[in-house]
């Protein structure tokens, strides 16, 4: 396994690149895990704000109520095959 970093591009599910641009973990917290990452990086028109992933790489939806399920995934969950925190 490599460790994510920074700069580390993953593919979405949804097919495109996102670049990590944090990271954040607190040592004493298990729970309190994550990364942040900007999804179609460079691309002027579709470029996203900074989403946050849990340590498994599905996306995390801030501020949402009712939100309906996804058994699927969602297509903006990064695939972390061979990265760990």
């Amino acid at each position: 396994m490599r460790k994510l970093t920074v700069g580390t591009i993953l593919k979405a599910k949804g097919g495109w690149d996102a670049v990590v641009i944090w990271i954040w973990y607190h040592e004493r917290i298990d729970y309190d895990k994550g990364f942040l990452a900007v999804h179609k990086p460079g691309d002027i028109n579709e470029e996203s704000v900074p989403i946050s992933h849990e340590v498994d790489g599905a996306a995390r939806s801030i501020l949402t109520i009712n939100e309906p399920p996804t058994y699927d995934g969602h297509p903006a969950d990064l695939d972390m095959t061979g990265y760990e925190l």
